[in-house]
């Protein structure tokens, strides 16, 4: 008998060879599902793509294997069967049919890729969280051969005669009787009779539960069969995935995959993609496009619009912002907007005025342009602007020595650093707290500021410029300097009582509140911005480069050591800390300077909130999986997603940052300084 689906299904008969199964069809298929009976059993026999070719031929030679499932083992008498608990298949590998929410998405391709992964899985079914993966792909199966119409007593027989099966072939598996313990109870549930909206809450329940004892994996399963929305309970963003924020370009990728399949199955019976689900497939998008995946990652963004338009309320201006901007950059400079992106410019426009901004003004911040930037720095730094400080006389090192040490006298030592050491000091004229920084020369370069002649130590060109009318208030102040026998002496602004950063978070438990996080991230941000502003880039802004006032909680920025000149051009070395190393340094060892000083922001924000750095080394950038508190706010997830985007032209710029909902709409609640700090001021 013949069956049609949309492509080539073929029932043979078992008596009737396979090499001699008649393949002819009206149209050229992507591929073929031959199932032959075999003892009451059911074969699959997928057929390698090479074939597409072939369909004209009156037979078919391939070589192919066979693995049968668990469930044509298990001898269990009256359980369910699929029907599909043999498969042979082809050595060509299935490729993933992304975007899977789109129109022109092959169904069975999906199909072929989804039992491709069953049997991969099953393949290799004593390996941590095999089980797991194994059962999520055969319930994918079962939901896209269904169309989502799937008893919940089917997925419970496949799940009981799997764990029976296992028991018997792997007897020594690790955990004795309390391996994979959740099994049965689960197949269990899921063939209770209950009705259906108490049956669902008891397998919610259940997932919360095996939630709370870290078996995070299980616990997606009970969520999927309840059809939980994604981003709805604690750390259910990725299937399969403990840790909230992967960025490995391998094995998390298979997180996205079975996420992405699932949205696929939860949209067959509702319709609608996943809201919370739309931030992960633009930073797929993101990374597609930066290993030259240009047409998929364009598809995404396309696919990620059409699903924001049908939850316009859920999506953030700010995530507007990022789509618009990774797809412009994707789109051919000759090419006409597409009416999708009209559309999404029109409802970025509209949430903007929702919250009394000005579109034109607000859309030119996503375009980056270095240029005009460093150009009307450029104009501004002007040789009458920069401050008259001390200008040393190079030849009269014995004149400037007397003159320092008759100004300031000098206190106990606040830190050493690698060709530095900073004290505290008083200025003898008024009793001014000052820090005094010694520099050794033979260790210093030096540089000429734009709009002057004179080649000044590095970090004392980069402190003038900062320092020149009107300052910021959240950056360290160059007062005066000094040239003596064998160093540079700078005299800084010292704000009291202060610590720095680092030390504050230790003494609230290793990280902070987001209100506080939130309240010190605008001044850093305030304060990286500043530095840009006048032709700065500093390269090492990190928590212990960070001064607290605990009084005020007034931010400084100090330690220009690792600073440059910021230019529009491409910087061929790195300086600073290597947890702040960005991705495009590690691949091609280059980078610009804003979007690797706006990733640097987001390791800052992430070391505030999560309580340590996000990487414990340069080569795990790619290889991390982060893991985030599970309290964290969706807002401030958000805003950390996109600065640490791997594609720096898509990062956000500095109005960004200080636009996103997670400084404008969150609640700024007061902060409470615990009364221990106060005995750890400098």
């Amino acid at each position: 008998m013949l069956e049609k689906c949309n492509r080539f299904l073929i029932l043979i008969p078992s008596h009737v060879p396979k090499s001699m199964a008649c393949l002819r069809g009206q149209r050229e298929a992507d591929f073929l599902l031959i199932y032959a009976h075999t003892r009451g059993k059911s074969t699959i026999l997928v057929l390698s793509r090479i074939f597409r070719k072939c369909l004209k031929m009156t037979t078919v030679k391939t070589t192919v294997k066979r693995i049968v499932f668990p469930e044509a083992e298990s001898g269990v008498s009256g359980s369910y069967s699929s029907g599909k608990d043999t498969v042979d298949y082809s050595e060509e590998e299935p490729v993933f049919p992304a975007p899977l929410m789109s129109n022109e998405m092959p169904k069975e391709d999906l199909i072929w890729f989804i039992q491709d992964q069953a049997l991969e899985c099953f393949k290799n079914i004593a390996e941590y969280n095999q089980v797991e993966s194994y059962f999520f792909w055969r319930i994918m199966e079962l939901f896209c051969c269904e169309n989502g119409k799937v008893m919940m007593c089917e997925v419970g027989a496949i799940i009981f005669q799997v764990y029976t099966w296992l028991r018997k072939k792997l007897p020594k598996c690790n955990g004795g009787n309390r391996w994979k313990e959740w099994c049965l109870p689960l197949a269990d549930l899921l063939s209770s009779s209950a009705p259906y909206d108490e049956h669902r809450e008891a397998i919610i329940k259940m997932g919360d539960d095996l939630a709370s004892r870290s078996w995070t994996y299980a616990a997606h399963l009970c969520y999927i069969m309840a059809k939980v929305e994604l981003g709805s309970r604690s750390q259910f963003e990725l299937i399969g995935c403990d840790s909230i924020m992967p960025f490995d370009l391998n094995i998390p990728f298979k997180a996205f995959v079975r996420t992405e399949t699932y949205e696929y199955m939860l949209s067959l019976t509702s319709g609608l993609a996943q809201p919370s689900f739309q931030i992960w497939k633009l930073c797929q998008a993101s990374r597609l496009a930066i290993v030259d995946f240009i047409d998929l990652a364009y598809k995404y963004c396309e696919n990620i619009a059409r699903a924001a338009f049908t939850f316009p309320n859920r999506i953030k201006r700010s995530f507007v912002e990022w789509l618009i901007l990774l797809s412009c950059k994707l789109l051919d400079e000759k090419a006409e907007e597409p009416e999708w992106l009209l559309e999404l410019r029109q409802m970025h426009r509209t949430k903007l005025a929702n919250t009394n901004g000005d579109p034109e003004q607000h859309m030119a911040s996503t375009s980056h342009d270095l240029v005009s930037e460093i150009q009307d720095l450029k104009c501004s730094l002007r040789t009458e602007e920069i401050p008259a400080l001390q200008s040393p006389d190079l030849e009269q090192h014995t004149y400037q020595s007397a003159v320092f040490q008759s100004r300031y006298t000098l206190g106990k030592l606040l830190g050493i650093g690698i060709f530095s050491y900073v004290y505290e000091g008083v200025r003898t004229e008024d009793g001014k707290e000052v820090a005094i920084k010694f520099i050794q020369k033979d260790e210093t370069e030096t540089i000429t500021i734009p709009g002057e002649t004179q080649e000044l130590p590095v970090e004392v060109a980069l402190m003038k410029m900062v320092s020149r009318p009107p300052c910021c208030s959240n950056v360290v102040e160059l007062l005066e300097w000094f040239d003596i026998a064998e160093q540079y002496v700078m005299v800084l602004e010292r704000p009291s009582p202060c610590m720095n950063l680092y030390k504050f978070t230790e003494l609230q438990d290793g990280r902070l509140s987001e209100a506080q996080a939130r309240d010190i991230m605008l001044q850093v941000i305030r304060a990286a911005r500043h530095c840009c502003d006048r032709g700065v880039l500093h390269r090492d802004i990190k928590d212990k480069n960070l001064l607290i006032n605990i009084d005020t909680l007034e931010v400084k920025l100090i330690n220009f050591g690792c600073g440059e000149l910021l230019t529009d051009t491409i910087y061929k070395e790195f300086s600073g800390t290597s947890f702040f190393v960005p991705p495009e340094w590690l691949r091609n060892e280059e980078y610009m300077g804003i979007p690797a000083t706006i990733w640097g922001l987001g390791i800052l924000l992430f070391c505030l909130t999560c309580g340590n750095y996000p990487f414990d080394l340069e080569e795990e950038v790619h290889d991390e999986q982060l893991e985030l508190c599970p309290d964290m706010s969706p807002e401030c997830f958000d805003l950390i997603m996109w600065c640490l985007d791997f594609n720096p032209e898509t990062r956000p710029s500095f109005d960004d940052l200080v636009r996103h909902e997670w400084f404008t709409e969150a609640v700024q609640d007061r902060v409470q300084i615990p009364p221990e700090t106060k005995d750890h001021v400098q």
